[in-house]
């Protein structure tokens, strides 16, 4: 049997599989929020995420609920490279692992809703002060804190087996 450790031993694997992890936390997160608060599908999700490249085509395309899901993937397992490399030279990301998931997941979510989805063809949504609060939470939560602790983690593990 392989070990967790072997398995997850090179670098890229490691990120694909904190990006992994992100994606499917994000993911549901995402889906079950839309849903519960708006009544939306998983489908809607995904083909909202699809807008950023096809506009409001992707309402009228099945199919662009896999380009949904595929761009969510990217998009989750950039956040977790950036992060997985930077990590072990930068010593500030290195002190209190709660706090800085939770700061790190603030920073995604800051760096996506006011930066990188405006440069989209995703349509402007309204501010709402609950919904920017439930995004935080959610992003501390399933993208911050899954980052970080597994990328120490695993930099744990590695510098423990040499």
């Amino acid at each position: 049997m392989v070990s967790i450790q072997e398995r997850t031993a090179h670098p890229l694997r490691a990120v694909l599989m904190i990006g992994c992890t992100v994606w499917l936390l994000d993911g549901a997160a995402a889906v079950i929020g839309a849903y519960a608060r708006n009544g939306v599908s998983p489908e809607r999700v995904f083909q909202y995420i699809s807008t950023s490249v096809m506009g409001m085509q992707a309402f009228r395309e099945s199919s662009a609920i896999w380009l949904g899901v595929f761009l969510h993937f990217l998009v989750a397992l950039g956040w977790s490279a950036l992060f997985f490399f930077v990590y072990p030279r930068t010593k500030l990301l290195q002190g209190n692992k709660w706090l800085t998931g939770c700061l790190y997941g603030l920073f995604v979510w800051v760096m996506m809703n006011l930066v990188i989805v405006p440069l989209t063809s995703v349509p402007p949504s309204q501010f709402s002060l609950s919904g920017a609060v439930i995004g935080w939470l959610i992003h501390m939560a399933c993208v911050g804190l899954p980052i970080v602790l597994l990328t120490r983690e695993w930099y744990r593990k590695k510098w423990a087996l040499a």
